[in-house]
């Protein structure tokens, strides 16, 4: 999603801690690119694809919730979505150390506590927040796919 027409970027992958109040710091790159954004606010929630914490950009997740609310609210698959994701969506702006509460619920979902060592990867315009064995666990299952879900890349063209 675009505002002031700068599109949101995010790329890298940061290992840092949570510290003793369960913040987490959003990386420098990611306050950066925010700022050039022109809205640090993010909602953060819970990921549908995984035991980690998504987080979007206000403007691309109101894009979600665009899209979910032209859904029909009878299918059940959209009634789930609402209430496991949507239910779950915590809006949050970074404090002047470029910090974010995580919320005791995306935390237990994550697998994160203070002092948690936790891995920040991004997803081009959001990014996850794993807790590291999570996400070293997730890349061995998706490298050891490889040959598999390769295959998919370029029948996709990517």
């Amino acid at each position: 999603m675009e505002r002031g027409n700068v599109a949101i970027r995010f790329r890298g992958e940061h290992i840092q801690k949570v510290d003793d109040k369960c913040r987490l710091s959003i990386p420098a790159a990611f306050r950066q690119a925010l700022e050039a954004h022109g809205d640090s606010r993010l909602v953060l929630c819970k990921s549908v694809s995984g035991g980690c914490i998504q987080v979007y950009t206000a403007s691309d997740w109101e894009a979600v919730e665009d899209k979910i609310l032209a859904a029909p609210p009878s299918d059940q698959a959209v009634r789930n979505l609402r209430r496991f994701q949507v239910a779950s969506s915590v809006m949050a702006e970074p404090d002047g150390h470029g910090r974010v509460l995580l919320p005791t619920a995306l935390r237990a979902y994550a697998g994160v506590s203070a002092s948690t060592e936790v891995v920040i990867a991004s997803q081009i315009n959001w990014f996850e927040v794993w807790q590291k064995d999570r996400w070293d666990a997730e890349q061995q299952r998706i490298e050891s796919a490889l040959p598999e879900w390769g295959n998919d890349l370029a029948r996709l063209g990517l």
